[in-house]
């Protein structure tokens, strides 16, 4: 089932999420000049997995609890 794009907030700066895949689950992240496409290691750390030639790092943690508590309410 694919997930519609949605927008979390982290330290004052908003988040586009997109979902990429569902095997493994990949995600696009993106915010001003920023790209990432993340996933979560069987360690259960989020983890980036590509990233745009030109870009920021992001609290990649805090984004990867935002992307599951929207996926527990969803």
């Amino acid at each position: 089932m694919e997930t519609p794009d949605f927008t979390i907030k982290i330290n004052g700066t908003a988040y586009t999420v997109k979902q990429y895949s569902d095997l493994p689950p990949l995600f696009d992240v993106s915010a001003k000049e920023a790209y990432h496409r993340i996933g979560k290691t069987d360690a259960g750390l989020w983890v980036y997995v590509e990233s745009a030639l030109i870009t920021e790092n992001m609290p990649l943690q805090e984004i990867g609890e935002a992307i599951e508590q929207h996926l527990e309410t969803d």
